[in-house]
């Protein structure tokens, strides 16, 4: 056996034991609701990779469907009577319709494309973008189809992500590509998406946005167009309103923790409009006629096998680690903790044991004395060391940092750790009293 695979098999025998965290009753019916729409009555969303509808005033929630693998993008047709997806379930992502009541789901489109489903026209067809037929696997084109099936129908523009019509058929809005699934928070590259308004029947084109950050997600209530930004002072992505007539841009919301994300606009109960979003793991309401939000309280039944403590063999969820100098021990990080292990003979030894909180990128000092590793105990990453043995002290080596750290070596006297940050720059640590030397 090779001196990986050792290390390997003890972290399976010994690390390898770990539980899942407690979890309260009351967190029992808590998690990560995604991509909701909403009707003048009802909100659906996933939830477990699965669809599920509530009443837009909360409560328990109602599974709709259930394929394999992943939905997205739940819409509500313009009567609420059904809803638009995407599923899995000929071994493909399609477009699908289901009544919201229940039912048998309906196959819209056939092809090995994967689709976005932007919502439905008010006359009825359903605005999607995918890569297929664009030319280019790297851009998105826009196509409208009908939810009884059919050839789609390309819009007159050269590409297109994510899009909304209006009522009255005329003005798309729409943004040429996306970057709503990438992890790039406040990016101001050249992927970085504006918003244009496109005639569908003149061709006049105009773009209405230039931040140069994230514009995204365009929706439309009457003559105003919805969108999101990372504009304002809190730099997350908020909600945001474009007035065509005035051409005069205004921030809607202002959460300044998490981004606002996956937005869908609806007609209200009294039709005076409102948008339903995801904020964090939770599902929240804009009532656009007095900028007011809430956060609507939703429970999911059935029993949670996944969240019941059990045992993990933490050797297939490796992320990193080195040798000591002496080369008898290896520290790892497997499922957000670091552990130290033998190469040949002695116990696995788990150096930190920390729930909610992710240590990573371990390495050893060259004089054995010290593990240093990257901890968001704090909620960002920081720069800290602990006595290799598990038994000493741990400091905190850094405070206050602002950009993301990717890897960290020692100097041969163990008396600094260099680190590296997302941008490429270096910087220089002191072990004894936590002082950076940025290295230009």
């Amino acid at each position: 056996m090779t001196e990986f695979r050792k290390v390997v098999a003890i972290v399976g025998v010994g690390a390898g034991v770990l539980w899942s965290g407690e979890v309260s009753a009351q967190e029992a019916h808590s998690g990560m609701f995604r991509f909701p729409d909403i009707s003048s009555r009802e909100i659906v969303f996933v939830y477990g990779n699965d669809l599920w509808v509530v009443d837009r005033a909360g409560g328990m929630a109602r599974p709709l469907a259930s394929p394999p693998g992943q939905e997205t993008f739940p819409k509500f047709s313009p009567d609420g009577d059904a809803v638009a997806f995407i599923g899995n379930y000929e071994g493909d992502r399609d477009l699908y319709t289901v009544a919201t009541e229940g039912g048998v789901p309906f196959r819209v489109t056939h092809h090995p494309g994967n689709e976005r489903l932007n919502d439905w026209t008010n006359s009825g067809d359903l605005l999607f973008s995918f890569n297929a037929m664009s030319g280019n696997p790297a851009q998105q084109r826009l196509f409208v189809v009908s939810p009884e099936g059919g050839l789609p129908e390309s819009l007159p523009i050269p590409y297109g992500a994510v899009g909304a019509i209006d009522d009255s058929g005329e003005w798309l809005a729409y943004t040429p590509d996306s970057r709503d699934f990438r992890t790039w928070k406040r990016y101001r590259g050249g992927l970085a998406t504006d918003i244009w308004l496109f005639n569908l029947k003149t061709s006049e084109a105009s773009r209405i946005t230039d931040w140069e950050g994230t514009d995204t997600a365009p929706m439309w209530h009457g003559e105003s167009v919805y969108y999101l930004s990372d504009a304002g002072p809190e730099t997350r992505l908020n909600i945001w309103r474009y007035d065509t007539k005035s051409g005069q841009r205004t921030q809607i919301t202002r959460f300044a923790e998490n981004d606002v994300k996956f937005p869908s606009i609806g007609p209200g109960p009294d039709g005076r409009g409102e948008i339903v979003f995801q904020l964090g793991p939770r599902i929240h309401l804009l009532d656009l006629s007095t900028g007011r939000t809430r956060a609507v309280d939703i429970t999911v039944p059935g029993a949670r096998e996944t969240l019941r403590p059990r045992v993990v063999d933490a050797a297939n969820q490796l992320g990193g680690g080195g040798i000591s100098a002496t080369g008898k021990r290896a520290v790892v990080e497997a499922r957000g903790d670091i552990f130290t292990i033998p190469a040949e003979h002695g116990p696995p030894r788990q150096i930190t044991d920390t729930s909610g909180i992710a240590e990573r990128t371990p390495a050893w000092s060259p004089d054995g004395r010290w593990i240093a590793y990257f901890s968001d105990a704090d909620g960002e990453y920081e720069l800290y060391i602990t006595q290799s043995d598990g038994k000493g002290e741990t400091r905190q080596l850094t405070d206050g940092n602002q950009t993301y750290w990717m890897n960290l070596g020692w100097s041969p006297d163990s008396k600094k750790i260099l680190v590296i940050d997302k941008a490429g720059v270096l910087s220089l640590v002191d072990v004894a009293d936590g002082t950076i030397t940025r290295i230009d």
